[in-house]
């Protein structure tokens, strides 16, 4: 198996997360358009007013950038579990596969693997980082859940 690099595998969480935004816009939507209120704040060191959104808008921002993540993880995850590859994988030229098999790994397992990535983050995103000297160049959350990003 030729593994997919460090580059090419940045490139494809920087697509990833740039196809994400569009989930994200009723949110942005609401918080711009949604009801404010008038706040007592502080500009350039003098007293003013400034509108702020209510509670009740950011609730619904809330709201709706939960279900707009969910809706985008759900998408990926299944994309990724059947194909191997999201987006930005199928741009930067690689798929997910299952260490010992080489298929797809399913949509659980890319759910498991999606989270799997805060273990990368942790300390101080050495797991996102670990390809760099890694004999397979797998991160931690590859290692975690079986899987191995090999070209396509």
């Amino acid at each position: 198996m030729r593994y997919a690099g460090w580059g090419c595998r940045a490139g494809a969480v920087l697509i990833d997360g740039l196809l994400a935004i569009p989930f994200l816009i009723p949110t942005i939507v609401v918080l711009v358009v949604g009801p404010t209120e008038a706040e007592t704040c502080t500009i350039e060191g003098e007293p003013g007013l400034c509108d702020v959104p209510t509670a009740g808008t950011i609730g619904v921002a809330f709201v709706l950038a939960a279900v707009g993540l969910l809706v985008y993880l759900a998408i990926y995850c299944r994309r990724v579990g059947r194909t191997g590859q999201s987006w930005g994988m199928g741009a930067a030229g690689y798929r997910v596969v299952d260490a010992r098999t080489g298929q797809p790994i399913g949509t659980g397992r890319s759910v498991a693997r999606w989270f799997a990535r805060v273990v990368s983050a942790l300390p101080c995103y050495l797991g996102f980082l670990w390809p760099l000297w890694d004999e397979e160049r797998r991160t931690f959350h590859d290692m975690i859940v079986g899987t191995r990003a090999v070209r396509a």
